[in-house]
């Protein structure tokens, strides 16, 4: 009796030893944060911000903000100079608050020349209806290299909305009518013209 009592003992410490072993190397194998100082940058503006060791100058004009359903946007022109090459971007800063997404500011850069791309894909994707599937809901979407999405949608409901959603690790989404999602194109075009006087 004690042998079948001292075996089993044995045994049990043996399977619940193996248990949190086996559960240790789980996470082990699991991989580390994402640390995005090890990522290669999507455009020329991340690229610029992400330099070091060179002094950078960045200038920046207050386009707008657009206060949607729940949060707001903020439009800026920007410019980022190297000094050590010379080099110089120029592009637009989106700025995403929404209130239920990550805290803080979410921000979305895009070049200069990703601009007009983003304009037209702004003109296409906001008259989407309907008649773009044949399914009962639609979806048109259009994502920059610095992860800026505007997207139009058909909702449960029946009604077409509007969003704007930015980030790449922690994404934020702005919630919009089709008036604002146009107001918010026609600020980004206003940040253009900014910055074609100092090209």
């Amino acid at each position: 009796m004690r042998s079948t009592r001292s075996l089993f003992l044995s045994t049990l410490v043996i399977v619940v030893s193996f248990g949190s072993v086996c559960a240790q190397r789980r996470w082990e194998r699991l991989p580390p944060p994402r640390d995005p100082q090890f990522y290669e940058p999507r455009n020329k503006l991340e690229d610029l911000e992400g330099r070091m060791e060179t002094i950078l100058i960045k200038g920046r004009t207050y386009q707008a903000s657009l206060r949607g359903t729940n949060g707001h946007a903020r439009v800026e022109a920007t410019e980022i100079r190297d000094t050590r090459n010379s080099t110089r971007v120029l592009g637009v800063v989106i700025t995403i608050v929404a209130d239920g997404g990550p805290p803080g500011d979410i921000r979305a850069l895009i070049d200069y020349d990703e601009i007009d791309p983003l304009l037209k894909a702004f003109d296409t994707v906001a008259k989407a209806d309907e008649s773009i599937t044949k399914l009962t809901h639609f979806e048109a979407r259009y994502r920059t290299k610095g992860d800026f999405e505007i997207l139009v949608f058909k909702q449960v409901t029946g009604a077409v909305a509007a969003a704007v959603e930015g980030g790449f690790f922690d994404r934020s989404r702005l919630w919009l009518t089709l008036d604002d999602f146009i107001k918010l194109r026609w600020q980004i075009a206003q940040a253009k013209e900014r910055l074609d006087e100092i090209k």
